[in-house]
């Protein structure tokens, strides 16, 4: 039993004790990238009616002078908020990146990206823009609206360690409580309690929210901490904290009752994480009300029980779950082998499933499939298999899986017919995977485009092997400059390498046009909105799917804005023959 001691003694203890905690907590430094260390030096400061100049009188006379020019009409609009995970130069970009552009364009470009299925290549393009430091458009968003912008779609995209690495970088976005909630949410559902707590510790300590109070609470109570907890609890309840299942699940937890509610509660994680921590032969079946939280905390606890299996709609709440990606895909599969069959039943699988219901079919020939060694008929069963989840729309719940199955079938043993059909559902991106073979007929695939691939050996050398390749096309009378090859003299020049007075690109390019929304807009520098253009405009693609005129003129405005970066990387995914 705790003594409990009168609530003003309390208070104080509790303002040093929780003083205690935060600090040693909550020791994440918010480092600000971009403010330089003062000098001790006195600085000398002018001032005019137009700018402000700073010259530092620390270097010697052999070193120029630094000088910053501040142009205040400009800074007035500017938010100091630099929330991001990327050094602007790491991708060619800028602080200003959107300052010229308009929040409302910018918002309603990503209303349309944010509706798109975008491919690999779109989807850590659009990571690389929303997450460089830089400073919020000038009009119409404020840089608290962009930053969450920028968090919901890390939640939307369930980029969590990206989520995480952002609260790390960044301290100050953990004064949002969503985003907290929805961290320990994350580990508590896969029952890892320590991390879930730690979690909580992002939380600044003027954030008041119940739910992670409460929480909290437990961490205290889980951490042996009791006292601490109560003076946390005592505290919550005078702002106004009034849950009695709560009251009555911490008292017993505190161990000043000796008995609890054995009821289990379901309206949230947490209320269900107590539930099953103080509740006696918990036993617990979801339906399709069931949070999603829930039933990933019902798998990561094995708190799945297999005597319904034999039941349709059991089976069925629990892949329409997966489907919706509120219960693990792997655990249907676990399931699916808990389903009782007999030896007739396995081993006439191909026709027995047709009289089955549809889990129950997906049930035999995953067994059977688990059982099969022969390579052919394995993969007939997988694409079986394949056909049985698209029926039910359940694709998504079988999509790893099958990759899975076939990644583990010798590439050597698939059969010819097969060949294709396994790459295109091993890996979507496995084209990205394989080998340069260089074409030293063909311009745009020769050993000149090494420039923009990732083992780039400097201008010189690029200069030499153009030569070679240019001297050999050239006497092939029949060769004919394609798009592709102009795309490549261009970014050539644009980087600096001369190439022969005979090759006028002015010409070989005439007929080549820009949209003229995307050129005024990379005049007018709106470097972001530019950017959330191009990845509107590939979108679901695959980059060597897209045309040569497209790829034209996204790498002419890449080249216009001197994003080389971006540029080699569509270059280095549409040019080389991969084998």
């Amino acid at each position: 039993m705790i003594k409990l001691l009168p609530l003003n003694k309390k208070k104080i203890i509790l303002f040093f004790l929780l003083s205690f905690y935060f600090c040693f907590n909550y020791s994440y430094a918010a480092e600000d990238i971009w403010k330089k260390k003062e000098n001790n030096n006195d600085q000398k400061i002018e001032l005019n009616e137009e700018e402000v100049t700073i010259e530092s009188p620390i270097l010697s006379d052999s070193i120029k002078k630094i000088e910053i020019k501040i142009n205040e009409e400009e800074v007035e609009n500017f938010s100091p908020s630099l929330v991001g995970l990327f050094d602007p130069e790491e991708n060619d970009f800028t602080l200003d990146m959107w300052v010229m552009s308009d929040g409302k364009d910018v918002k309603k470009v990503l209303t349309k990206i944010n509706k798109m299925k975008l491919s690999r290549f779109s989807e850590d393009l659009l990571f690389k823009v929303l997450f460089t430091n830089s400073y919020a458009p000038k009009i119409n968003l404020s840089s608290e609206d962009f930053l969450q912008i920028k968090i919901n779609w890390l939640i939307q995209n369930k980029r969590l360690k990206d989520l995480e690495n952002l609260l790390k970088t960044n301290p100050s976005v953990g004064s949002t409580s969503k985003v907290i909630k929805l961290l320990v949410n994350e580990y508590l559902s896969k029952a890892e309690i320590k991390s879930a707590c730690e979690k909580a510790k992002f939380v600044g300590r003027e954030v008041q929210n119940n739910y992670l109070d409460k929480f909290l609470i437990y961490c205290l109570i889980n951490e042996e901490r009791k006292e601490e907890a109560q003076l946390v609890y005592d505290l919550a309840k005078e702002r106004g904290l009034k849950d009695n299942f709560f009251d009555d699940k911490i008292n017993y937890l505190l161990g000043i009752s000796d008995k609890t509610n054995q009821n289990i509660k379901d309206d949230n994680l947490l209320n269900f994480f107590l539930s099953h921590i103080t509740v006696n032969k918990f036993d617990y079946q979801p339906n399709d009300k069931t949070d999603k939280y829930i039933w990933r905390y019902l798998s990561s606890s094995n708190l799945i029980s297999a005597k319904g299996f034999e039941n349709e709609e059991i089976i069925e709440t629990y892949e329409k779950a997966a489907a919706d990606e509120s219960f693990p895909n792997e655990d249907i599969f676990k399931i699916y082998l808990q389903v009782p069959f007999n030896f007739n039943q396995l081993m006439n699988s191909t026709e027995i499933y047709k009289n089955l219901p549809n889990f129950k079919a997906r049930s035999l020939i995953y067994q059977k499939l688990m059982l099969t060694k022969d390579p052919s008929a394995k993969l007939k069963l997988a694409f079986l298999l394949k056909d049985l989840f698209e029926k039910d729309k359940l694709l998504n719940v079988y999509q790893e899986e099958l990759s899975t199955i076939l990644k583990n079938i010798d590439i050597n043993n698939i059969p010819a017919g097969y060949t294709e059909l396994v790459e295109k559902n091993i890996d979507p991106n496995i084209q990205n995977s394989k080998k340069v073979k260089f074409d030293n007929d063909i311009l745009h695939r020769s050993k000149v485009i090494k420039h923009f691939l990732d083992d780039y050996e400097g201008t010189s050398k690029t200069e030499k092997d153009f030569k070679s390749v240019y001297k050999k096309i050239k006497r092939n009378k029949k060769y004919f400059i394609s798009i592709m090859d102009i795309i490549v003299l261009e970014s050539l020049i644009v980087d600096g390498i001369t190439l022969p007075g005979d090759l006028n690109i002015d010409v070989l390019s005439s007929e080549l046009t820009v949209p003229g929304n995307l050129n005024k807009l990379a005049k007018d520098r709106q470097v972001g909105l530019v950017m959330l253009k191009i990845i509107e405009i590939i979108g679901e693609d695959k980059t060597q799917n897209l045309d040569p005129e497209t790829i034209y003129f996204l790498t002419k405005i890449l080249n216009d804005l001197n994003l080389k970066k971006i540029r080699n990387k569509i270059l280095s995914e549409t040019l080389p023959l991969k084998v």
